[in-house]
């Protein structure tokens, strides 16, 4: 279920989390139950909206969108206070604002906002002043004499764990904190103030990504049709590096960068970006790495674990993100927190491979003559999804998939190889048992996964949204989900997972082999699978994706 807030302008998505639902066969009715509380200065980030804010509902139940939904009154909206007052128009929800009021507020939230500002900085001055005391209560909390922090246990040694309760009091105390990454933020921020001033180039495209530090993925097929232009100033900005571990030099390339480039480029979440407001005139496209619509992501995950908040700068900043097909520009909406017109279907770039016939013949001879033992065997990709929060945390538990007692099980395993991918964030490279090291290989590390996908013969996943691509090769799935209700509880998906999977779901090791063995896929369901999440297979996404930022740049050379 999804709520929808929409004015004159353009409207915001926020998932609107069903509490209770209830199936009665007898009648064929269901009854639901929703409950959410929405922010609505966070709903329209940083716009000077005034005016009436219409409110709609989208439920997504099987494979079916029901929407246009018609309210009816059951208590007396009118006489409820606020800046907004709920009244119903036409069976529609309708919050009618009171201009005067919300002018009245905004101007306070705006005097508080500098006022509390002030109040802080000083407060931390007082912090930094009563660091040795912090210091003396954390050796005292060490030593079991004052309350420990709640941070205290997250050090893994005494020194360290007496600085995390030094954190907590000055964070208590101010509102601020003593860290690395913040620090670095609020250089960039100084050095941003420094560089705004400059103007715009209007032929300058930026590639920026704190995930890798080469141009691969869309950034590759994207940068390979633009370099051709000769009107076009291209910079990189690509790097692994967290924000704390950037050099001074770093810093200053990125603010000017941000500052003077007319399109910067992202492949992926880039947290440092929302700490700043760029100017209107820098447009700022999100190519996400992912194709389709699969986990749910940003937005769609306020109040899961580890989730957003609607406080939360992230992704605020996109001005257009580009999806593989219309039937999901609604939950990207929803994800980024964008207007439903800033998602464009233009399918994504690097799935133009997959149509190309010569480079598929180029690579697949590639791999064999790297992998010689490739070439005559039937090749089982294993490729999971990560567990855990993030890049810091990201493991699979191989005790869920065991190589050796695996492969035994597989009938005439001497016919089959098994190729293992992690996802990029998990660094920890998966041990291979000594007399299986000629038939099985983990490329993680050095291998693009669409690459390994023209020689697979039957891929196993769980999550990953490689199934996208998977699913254009037509290539047999096995869907290998053992903790499926907890990745449910914690993470979820946009759609049911077991309607949605293009492939049969196993829950054990043992009908993951058997299913193997009597060549058990369900492929039927992939056909179906693919032209819901492509309108395009024509190999032309890039072309699309370079069109739509060359013709940002004409259209500011066209005001002049």
């Amino acid at each position: 279920m999804e709520i929808i807030f929409s004015n004159d302008i353009e409207n915001r998505r926020l998932p609107f989390f069903i509490k209770g639902f209830n199936s009665n066969p007898e009648t064929g009715m269901c009854s639901a139950y929703m409950e959410g509380i929405f922010e609505i200065n966070n709903v329209f980030w940083n716009k000077e909206f005034l005016g009436d804010i219409n409110v709609d509902f989208s439920l997504l139940y099987g494979e079916n969108f029901i929407e246009n939904f018609s309210i009816k009154k059951n208590s007396d909206f009118s006489t409820q206070n606020g800046f907004y007052i709920p009244i119903l128009k036409n069976n529609k929800l309708i919050l009618k604002s009171k201009k005067k009021e919300l002018k009245i507020r905004n101007r306070n939230i705006k005097k508080y906002t500098k006022f509390q500002t002030i109040n802080n900085f000083f407060l931390f001055i007082i912090s930094i002043l009563s660091f040795p005391f912090f210091l003396i209560d954390g050796f005292l909390a060490y030593k079991n004499i004052t309350i420990k922090s709640p941070d205290f246990f997250r050090g893994n040694s005494t020194f360290k764990s007496i600085l995390f309760h030094v954190n907590w009091r000055t964070y208590n105390l101010s509102g601020y904190m003593y860290s690395k990454r913040l620090f670095k933020i609020w250089i960039m921020k100084c050095l941003y103030i420094l560089t705004i001033h400059k103007k715009v180039k209007n032929n300058r495209i930026t590639f920026m990504s704190e995930r890798r530090d080469d141009l691969t993925g869309n950034f590759e097929f994207i940068y390979d049709i633009l370099k051709s232009n000769p009107k076009l100033e291209i910079i990189q900005f690509l790097n692994n590096k967290q924000i704390k571990d950037l050099s001074i030099r770093d810093m200053i390339k990125y603010a000017n960068l941000i500052a003077n480039s007319k399109v910067i480029l992202l492949d992926d979440f880039y947290p440092n970006i929302h700490n700043f407001k760029l100017k209107s005139s820098t447009k700022l496209i999100q190519l996400w790495h992912a194709v389709g619509a699969f986990k749910t992501f940003g937005f769609s995950r306020i109040g899961k674990v580890g989730g957003t908040s609607q406080k939360s700068p992230n992704h605020r900043n996109y001005d257009y993100a580009i999806v593989s097909s219309d039937e999901i520009k609604k939950f990207y909406a929803e994800g980024f927190g964008l207007s439903d017109e800033k998602v464009l279907a233009t399918g994504i770039p690097r799935t133009d491979v997959f149509f190309k016939e010569e480079y598929r013949k180029k690579i697949s001879e590639k791999i064999y003559k790297q992998y010689p033992v490739f070439k005559d065997k039937k090749v089982i990709l294993f490729a999971p999804t990560f567990r855990g929060i993030g890049k810091d945390d990201a493991h699979y538990p191989m005790d869920k998939f065991k190589i050796e007692e695996f492969i035994d099980s597989l009938d005439n395993n001497q016919d089959y190889v098994l190729i293992i991918k992690h996802h990029p964030f998990i660094r920890k490279k998966t041990k291979i048992p000594s007399k299986y090291k000629d038939i099985c290989f983990d490329l993680s590390a050095n291998s693009e996964i669409n690459d390994i996908l023209f020689i697979t013969d039957i891929l196993i996943t769980d999550y990953s949204s490689v199934v996208f691509e998977s699913s254009i090769l037509d290539i047999p799935m096995l869907f290998y989900s053992y903790d499926l209700d907890d990745y449910i509880r914690d993470r979820d998906f946009y759609y049911d997972y077991k309607a949605f999977v293009p492939g049969k779901i196993v829950f054990n090791q043992k009908n993951l082999v058997e299913s193997i063995n009597q060549a058990d896929f369900e492929s039927f369901k992939v056909s179906k699978f693919k032209n819901k999440f492509f309108d395009d297979f024509d190999g032309q996404s890039s072309k699309r994706v370079a069109n739509l930022i060359i013709s940002m740049i004409d259209e500011e050379s066209d005001k002049k």
